[in-house]
């Protein structure tokens, strides 16, 4: 369009576009409690044209006013299920020593990271001063397999890890195969063909990321919380809750309120948008800040909590631009960006670098 193209958005234009869209709808909204949607799958995996209208308009409901979802009748099997969790906590549980015996590597995102080495929170801001997030983890991305896939990593277990790859790899498919039935829902509730995202993830990079938040036996820092304030990169995470004390994730609602998620013990995964999403859809769809606070100082000592996230990041060479169902009359919002560039930019943000916290 020649001299009349607007100047491409910088890093920092395109975040503070994003956190004021956020705060404008959060102004609008309506006066009641946010309330997080529960939308059972079932309908949509049936396969009938009537229930997948349904599960669609469901759908893009909860992503126009909140961002995050549950979903239940999922179909992801309890055995997977149970056995991540049971290989994950004997990880966790293991020497220091051992665990650091895979550490992170700048081939995001797989390996050991230990606590006080991210800050979440730095990757609305990009200041890493701030104390580290009082959590570990270990990362894991086996991509889908295509032949000759040459810019996928070999994935590195731990050492005796046997069964602790086999249920991580057996949760990671069981996961792809849901975030392709969750593409098709989104795609649905776009008003796209259901298979618009297919091309676009045929290649990707979903990461598999297990969470232990320790008990809190020492106080921490000033501003320090399990995981501080952020929105996620990518599409879609799914995300499973678990641990002695499940509760402490909040999702920031209206006026910057914060509302508690809680399954209520159902067998359900709690969804929420990334920022390549929101970008996507023309800020349509919200990619919500959340948090993960503290647990009360009558508890901090017994309250260890884990969980389980799945980040569908999409193929790395993509270009993220606004789909056309959602340019509205003002247009795009925000210009091009590569997946992958993306990505390594936010992952570099967060990475303290340093330990916050005593780990040992």
């Amino acid at each position: 369009m020649g001299d009349a193209s607007p100047p491409a958005k910088t890093t920092r234009d395109i975040e503070g576009s994003l956190q004021a869209q956020r705060k404008k709808r959060a102004r609008t909204s309506d006066a009641a409690p946010l309330g997080i949607p529960v939308i059972s799958l079932k309908p949509f995996i049936e396969g009938g044209d009537e229930g997948k209208a349904k599960v669609a308009k469901e759908w893009d409901r909860a992503c126009r006013e909140v961002g995050f979802l549950t979903v239940v009748d999922h179909g992801v099997p309890a055995a997977v299920i149970e056995e991540m969790w049971e290989q994950t906590i004997a990880f966790f549980d293991r020497p220091l020593e051992a665990k650091r015996g895979v550490p992170m590597t700048d081939d995001y995102p797989y390996g050991y990271q230990g606590m006080g080495m991210e800050n979440l929170e730095a990757s609305l801001d990009g200041e890493k001063s701030k104390p580290g997030d009082i959590k570990e983890m270990f990362n894991m991305c086996l991509g889908t397999g295509v032949a000759n896939d040459s810019e996928l990593p070999t994935p590195r277990w731990p050492e005796g890890s046997a069964a602790f790859e086999a249920a991580w790899s057996e949760y990671y498919a069981a996961l792809a195969a849901l975030s392709s039935k969750l593409y098709r829902v989104c795609a649905l509730a776009l008003g796209l063909s259901e298979e618009w995202f297919e091309p676009k993830t045929s290649r990707h990079r979903n990461a598999l990321r297990a969470i232990n938040y320790p008990e809190q036996r020492t106080p921490p820092l000033p501003g320090q919380l399990r995981a501080s304030m952020h929105t996620d990169y990518g599409a879609l995470t799914i995300l499973r809750l678990g641990g002695q004390h499940s509760g402490g994730l909040q999702v920031m609602g209206t006026l910057g309120s914060w509302v508690d998620v809680d399954t209520g013990g159902q067998d359900a995964f709690v969804i929420n948008l990334g920022d390549l999403m929101a970008r996507w859809t023309n800020d349509r769809w919200l990619s919500t800040p959340h948090r993960v606070i503290n647990p009360p100082d009558e508890k901090a000592a017994m309250a260890r909590r884990q969980s389980i996230a799945y980040f569908c990041n999409v193929n790395m060479d993509t270009s993220v631009e606004c789909i056309p169902t959602c340019e509205g009359e003002g247009g795009a919002k925000y210009e091009p960006i590569v997946a992958g560039e993306h990505l390594m930019r936010k992952h570099s943000a967060v990475v303290a670098g340093k330990l916050c916290y005593n780990d040992k």
